[in-house]
């Protein structure tokens, strides 16, 4: 059985990101509705068939598309797609925020597939 966050973990998640950055800028805040995370894990859910990494690279893109917080939303997909991973019997490549930066800070830019990749195979030149 595959383990899925709730809206709860997602929200705390970024309550975890923006509590330890305390030079952010941005308080945490959610500035959606919850029923538009829910969505996003619901969407996650459908894609079940496509493999955990892709699903993973899906939560990733769809979070950061979506910006449900004020801050800290590059960061919480990250590591809520880390969890999601690491709860159902896989680890990602790229685990560690700073070891992934570059690719993180880039996440609007992507697909689901390259994530999908970084994911699976960590970083490489083009990924950067």
């Amino acid at each position: 059985m595959v383990w899925y966050p709730s809206v709860d973990d997602i929200v705390f998640t970024n309550f975890a990101v923006m509590s330890v950055d305390l030079d952010d800028k941005h308080p945490h805040r959610l500035q959606t509705s919850p029923e538009g995370i829910q969505h996003i894990i619901d969407h996650m859910r459908e894609s079940e068939g496509l493999g955990l990494t892709y699903q993973a690279a899906q939560l990733m893109s769809e979070l950061v598309r979506f910006h449900p917080f004020a801050g800290g939303d590059r960061r919480t997909a990250h590591i809520v797609a880390c969890v999601f991973l690491k709860k159902n019997g896989r680890r990602p490549r790229v685990e560690r925020l700073r070891n992934g930066y570059a690719f993180i800070k880039d996440l609007g830019n992507k697909t689901v597939e390259q994530i999908q990749e970084w994911l699976e195979h960590g970083p490489t030149q083009e990924s950067q």
